[in-house]
């Protein structure tokens, strides 16, 4: 996954951006990184369309809407937790069958980075915090 690292700066701008639009379906990509994909990769099924997934990140359920970026390669959205929570932005790139991202709480801070495969019709992984002092696993399920 070293060739998913992201650069903080270039995500926290993203995530900037993602702050300031509602999420919206967008169109089939038709060039870019997900017209190249193997066909059935998770990098196709998130690069070509809004997604909402549904989850947990330890034990705890979530729901994250995924899409891609207008404009430049990645992907962005937003999550919560059920029961009570801010939305937390997110931001990141697939490749493959590999996910990462970063998230921000505040739209500006990263405090959090995901780093996951799917494995079949999920994408499993971890969470950390920024300093990567706390981790957690994640689970998501694909539609």
């Amino acid at each position: 996954m070293g060739s998913l690292m992201l650069r903080r700066g270039l995500l926290a701008a993203a995530l900037v951006l993602v702050s300031a639009t509602a999420p919206a379906p967008s169109e089939a990509a038709s060039s870019g990184p997900a017209a190249n994909a193997a066909e059935g990769s998770l990098q196709q099924t998130l690069m070509t369309h809004a997604l909402v997934l549904r989850g947990q990140i330890d034990g705890r359920e979530i729901q994250l809407s995924l899409q891609p970026k207008k404009n430049e390669d990645g992907l962005e959205g937003r999550y919560f937790f059920f029961g009570g929570s801010p939305e937390i932005l997110v931001a990141g790139e697939v490749d493959g069958d590999d996910l990462v991202m970063e998230e921000s709480v505040n739209g500006k801070d990263v405090s959090g980075q995901w780093e996951g495969r799917r494995q079949g019709q999920s994408i499993t992984g971890t969470w950390s915090s920024a300093d990567g002092a706390v981790t957690k696993p994640f689970a998501l399920q694909l539609p």
